[in-house]
């Protein structure tokens, strides 16, 4: 019995230490060249109350739809949630199935040209981790678009306790035949296979959630998924040279997935990245006091950016925060030192109340704002955004800085990061696949201004009732805290 134990121990922490270590040959934690952005539009989703009723505000999706629409010889869609599981709960009159216009455009734009290349990346969670297939990706398959599920076992893994056990023992479960346990996405889904939930377990994803064409790149916050049909979410849209860097890696995510994909030769923009070194960031400010530069960060690459950025503000500067999940006790740590040293800290969080008609008890929101607000002094407000059964989707920073004696930007400069990231360790330190745009630019840049007015507009409830005050969902619960400190330490929670 000993030597047996001896050998499982053995067997758990190879698999451990494997998993923690385990990285794709190519295409991941990338900090791409500033370009010049050719053109940078910010767009956004918000459900609010006005005047006692639901709005349902959008715009991403009619720009997914317009860019599938205008696609001349390739698009390449890269999403977490792709599927209408649960969206009977979610939809309605006003709004309809945005899987199935999705589907129906891509169809069409395949039947209208049919030489257009499409490559359609998505995550496991939509066929219950191998129990099912998912009906709209079948279609999409049958017309010729390239479906690559990610090979998320080529990622490390962020839950390693369990993870460890799973690779040299459990991952050899295939799931197969008809599914007989229940679905925990939605009642009246597809059941689920055991071996389906022992790779669930490992707590990853293919996060991102981006289209690219060869004439426009948006990168996003939004899932395609009906159940999500009312989330608050942003996206940034850009043209331009970083189109070639964001094509670049998801062709390198779906190669490492198995799946060859060749984009049409001479079909990507040409451009020159700029000269500028980011350790010599006053160069980087200068020019994109000019224009707007933009670059792209993927996975770790993401939180190695967000805290070099964070830990420059200076007394006089205004940070805005707006997140689903906010639990990475390093950005934590820089917002209240900021904070401290005369940072004006804004943050706009989920109350991580509602999952799909399954209540998040606080989890972990509620604690890493009384966590903040304890050490982060009068400088730091937190507000919530006011949910009704949806979520605050959001993943967004920015960094408005205030122009320092002499400078010749007398309105300031902002960097804003915003993509797929949530803010926490799985999404920050490269245990998911994530995508998020750094922009730097004048404060009276378009793009700049758009944002500004979005996080205002939310802020002081200008146009319906978007925010609630701090004390709504105010929490001072040491043992749950201490629970979601844990959580976030050790990968065992799903955030």
């Amino acid at each position: 019995m000993k030597i047996l134990l001896l050998v499982f121990f053995i067997l758990w922490l190879a698999g451990a230490i494997y998993g923690l270590t385990r990285r794709p040959a190519a295409g991941f934690a990338i900090t791409g060249p500033w370009r010049r952005a050719a053109a940078l539009e910010f767009f956004f989703d918000v459900t609010y109350e006005r005047d006692g009723h639901p709005v349902h505000e959008q715009h991403i999706l009619p720009a997914m739809l317009a860019a599938v629409e205008q696609a001349e010889y390739f698009i390449i869609i890269d999403l977490f949630l792709f599927n209408d599981i649960g969206g009977d709960q979610v939809l309605g009159p006003e709004l309809t199935s945005p899987v199935a216009r999705l589907t129906e455009a891509l169809l069409v734009a395949r039947r209208r040209r049919p030489e257009l290349a499409v490559l359609f990346i998505c995550d496991e969670i939509n066929t219950g981790y191998g129990s099912y297939p998912e009906p709209h990706l079948a279609r999409l398959a049958a017309a010729g678009v390239e479906v690559v599920v990610v090979d998320l076992a080529r990622l490390p893994d962020s839950n390693p306790a369990y993870s460890g056990l799973w690779r040299p023992l459990l991952q050899w479960f295939k799931p197969g035949g008809r599914g007989r346990l229940p679905n925990i996405f939605a009642a009246g889904a597809p059941g689920m296979n055991l071996a389906s939930y022992l790779r669930l377990l490992n707590f990853k994803a293919n996060h991102r959630k981006l289209l690219i064409t060869e004439q426009l790149a948006l990168v996003s916050s939004r899932n395609i998924h009906d159940a999500s049909a009312r989330h608050s979410n942003i996206a940034f849209l850009v043209r331009g040279g970083i189109i070639a860097d964001l094509a670049a890696a998801e062709v390198a995510t779906a190669r490492f997935s198995g799946h060859d994909f060749i984009l049409p030769r001479g079909t990507l923009p040409v451009a020159s990245p700029l000269a500028l070194d980011d350790r010599d960031g006053e160069a980087v400010d200068d020019v994109a006091a000019l224009e707007p530069v933009v670059r792209l960060l993927t996975e770790s690459a993401i939180g190695e950016a967000l805290l070099q950025a964070l830990n420059v503000t200076r007394a006089g500067d205004r940070i805005w925060v707006a997140q689903f999940y906010l639990a990475d006790r390093r950005v934590m740590a820089a917002l209240a030192v900021a904070a401290r040293r005369g940072v004006a800290v804004r943050l706009l969080l989920d109350p991580s109340r509602d999952a799909f008609g399954r209540d998040k008890h606080g989890i972990p929101n509620r604690s890493s704002a009384a966590w903040l607000k304890a050490r982060g002094g009068e400088k730091l407000r937190v507000r919530w955004y006011n949910t009704r059964g949806e979520q605050f989707h959001v993943k967004m920073t920015m960094i408005e800085r205030a122009p320092a004696d002499g400078e010749r930007a007398p309105a300031g400069r902002v960097t804003i990061i915003g993509g797929s990231a949530n803010l926490t360790r799985r999404n920050l330190t490269g245990y998911n696949l994530e995508s998020c745009l750094e922009i730097r630019a004048a404060a009276t840049a378009p793009v700049a201004v758009a944002v500004h007015d979005f996080f205002h507009r939310l802020w002081h409830n200008r146009e319906g009732c978007y925010l609630v005050d701090y004390e709504k969902y105010a929490e001072q619960r040491p043992l749950k805290a201490a629970w979601v400190a844990w959580q976030e330490f050790s990968g065992m929670g799903t955030f």
